[in-house]
Formats: C-alpha cells, structure tokens, sequence
C-alpha cells in the first residue's frame, strides 16, 4: 500500500477547507441543522451547492463530474464533512455506494444520466436492499420482479432503508428467476424512481438522529433500461458495491470526529487530563488510526479494480466497532457532560450537530452500528471463510 499523498489530494484539501469555511456554506449548514422540515433536516440544497464547486465525486473521471483524483481526496472530502458538522450519509448512499455501483455495473446510458447529476448534487439515491426477514442474508429476498408484455412488475417490501424520503431514484435488488433458479442466479438490481406509481415511503421511528424508511412496490412497472447490469447478475453487482459500502470510511471519520470532541470538551474550560483519561485516549487515537489504514487499504483496492469483499467487510467491522467504542467512551469520561450543554461555558442548548450535541447523537447512534451495513458477526464469519482458504495444509 502506498502511503505518499498526492499533491492533487494536498491541494483539494485547501480548496475544501476554504469552502467549508465558507460564510455561505456556514449558513446552509445552520440551516440543515434547524430541521425545519421535521424530519432530519433536509441537507440538498447544501450538496447542490457543493456541487457547483465540483468536490461531491472527486475520484470520478472528469467528463462524469469528477476530478479523476486519487481515493485520498475521497477520505479527505468524507473527514471535512462531519468536522463541519454536514449530514453525510445521504452523500455517502448517493454518491459512494449507489453512484459506485453504477459507475461500475452501469450501461454507457445510465452512467452518462444519472453520475453527472449525482456529482452535481442534483440527484440523490437510496438502496433497497433490506426486508423485513432478510437483512444480512439478501440471497433470501423475496421482492419480485416478473414479465409482463415488455415491462417488469415489481412486489415487494424494503424496510429499515436509510434517506428514501429525500432520494429521487433507488437500487433495488428483485428476484426475477424462477424456483428452478439458484438463489443466487436469481436476482437483478433495479433502478427504481420513488416517485413512480404503486411506490409508498414511509418513516420509522428510529433512536438515532437519521429517519430510516418503510418502502412498498406494489405493482412498480419499469422498462428493461431499469436493470443494472442484466439480468440475473444481480449477485455479481451486490458483491461488488459491498466493497464500495463496506470500506468503512463513513464510521472511521465519525470515530475520528467524536474522538477529537472528546478530547476537547475533556480539557474545556482549562483542566488538565488525568492519567486514565489519557490512556483510555491514547488506546482509541491507535483503533482510529487503524480504522483509517485498513479503510485506505479497501478504497486502494477498489480504485485498482481489484474489489476484495473480505478486506471491505474487515474494514467495515473494524471501523464500526471503533466508533461505536468511541461513542460510549464519551459517556465513560463525560458522564452526563456528554448529553447535556455546558451552560458555564457558553455552549448553547440548541445547534448544528457539533460539539456536545453531536457526542449526544453520537450515543445514541452507537448501538447500531453493529448491525447498519453488515452485521459484525456475518462480516467476521466472511473475513473467517475467506482467509481459512489460503491457509496452506497442515499450518
């Protein structure tokens, strides 16, 4: 793995920090922050300004939207984010996940559509993925999708799926094979608009800050231009954007935010840390900068083209497991500091998603996180049966 960062990422990490600091983009964030569609604050008008500036997909080729950058730019961009308290998770989904997959798996027509409008912040997304009964094991779903004339018809329910209510378009994995058909020979992804007919968006009712959502096809009729990569290879493409989702980036630069408001709200107000406070800092500073090699590590094999689920889903177990450490670590040196402002010191009871109240939404952010993207003991069992492979006989 090279550890050398390329100019072009030194200098795109100027440019963002100057954009970030920006009193426009301040502005846009106070007003995400303030939630004002009662929901989790609608953060578009944000990325579409972001977008102008051409930052959102700087590791895509330039003539789709991109800067034809190196991975680095992307883990910059992600770190930048949550420092300044901008919601990345619908990013994330839009642009690294399902802009991956297309980028990847997608006709010539769909990524000239759809990557352009994505790096432009134009176009968000959301995976459909998870049911109601399957959650890690997607080979099981039940979603269908059969032939009607020259159209499919899709069934199904999706639940527990993150941002649908501000996506345009989803990826929807469907069982288009019939009971003779493997069950893994049977599924092809979907492009699916939310705002197509017989389509029903929900919430659910979540502890952490972000809406999940209740998603319903109910006779959804779309062409075959819908279908990503053909049909019946939707497994190839699953295995494929889990690499991409699993890299663990969006949990390693969380961990590193919240550790980072640890440190700081520990010292506030001129007191020095104890020794067991330092230690138990110390010990979190080196799972987070593990998070970070072993997240590079996976970024570095995607952009080679060379895909490796078991690195990504050891990176993603890994990374969530630091942050959700990270995350009652907090509540361990704060104690109730960690959920409530610090009037004494000027800190406001209501705000953007910084500081205390983001070490609060962290909390109860955390015990998901081994669950969210892969549950940790499916990713231990993948990185399990992949290396008991190469272990030579009688070692």
């Amino acid at each position: 793995m090279d550890f050398e960062i390329p100019p072009q990422t030194s200098q795109f990490e100027r440019e963002i920090d100057r954009l970030m600091n920006s009193s426009e983009i301040q502005s846009l964030v106070r007003e995400v922050s303030a939630r004002a569609d009662g929901m989790d604050g609608d953060v578009r008008p944000l990325y579409r300004r972001l977008g102008e500036h051409g930052v959102l997909a700087p590791a895509w080729p330039r003539h789709l939207g991109g800067r034809d950058a190196d991975f680095t730019a992307t883990v910059v961009l992600l770190e930048r984010l949550v420092r300044h308290g901008i919601p990345q998770s619908l990013y994330y989904i839009s642009v690294q996940i399902f802009g991956s997959l297309i980028l990847a798996g997608g006709t010539e027509k769909q990524r000239s559509e759809l990557l352009p409008a994505l790096a432009r912040g134009e176009l968000t997304a959301c995976i459909l993925f998870t049911e109601p009964d399957h959650g890690s094991d997607l080979a099981g779903i039940t979603t269908t999708a059969s032939r009607d004339g020259q159209e499919w018809v899709l069934e199904g329910r999706k639940i527990y799926n993150l941002k649908s209510a501000y996506a345009d378009v989803a990826l929807c994995v469907a069982r288009t094979g019939g009971p003779d058909t493997s069950r893994y020979e049977a599924l092809s992804v979907f492009l699916v608009p939310l705002d197509a007919p017989g389509v029903t968006v929900r919430p659910l009712p979540s502890l952490a800050n972000e809406q999940f959502h209740d998603v319903r096809l109910t006779g959804v009729r779309l062409p075959d231009e819908a279908i990503v990569g053909g049909v019946g290879q939707g497994w190839g493409l699953i295995t494929r954007m889990f690499s991409a989702e699993r890299s663990g980036l969006d949990y390693y630069v969380r961990a590193r935010y919240w550790l980072d408001m640890i440190a700081e709200r520990l010292v506030r107000g001129g007191r020095e840390l104890e020794p067991h406070e330092c230690a138990a800092l110390d010990r979190a500073r080196t799972r987070v900068d593990a998070s970070r090699l072993l997240t590079c590590r996976a970024l570095q094999r995607l952009q080679d083209d060379e895909p490796d689920i078991a690195l990504a889903s050891l990176a993603k177990w890994h990374c969530s497991e630091t942050a959700q450490e990270v995350a009652w670590l907090g509540y361990d040196l704060l104690g109730l500091d960690l959920v409530l402002p610090r009037f004494d010191l000027g800190e406001p009871a209501v705000g953007p998603d910084r500081g205390w109240a983001a070490l609060e939404a962290a909390h109860r952010e955390a015990p998901g996180m081994g669950i969210s993207g892969g549950a940790s003991e499916v990713l231990l069992d993948i990185v399990a049966g992949a290396r008991l492979i190469d272990v030579p006989e009688g070692g």
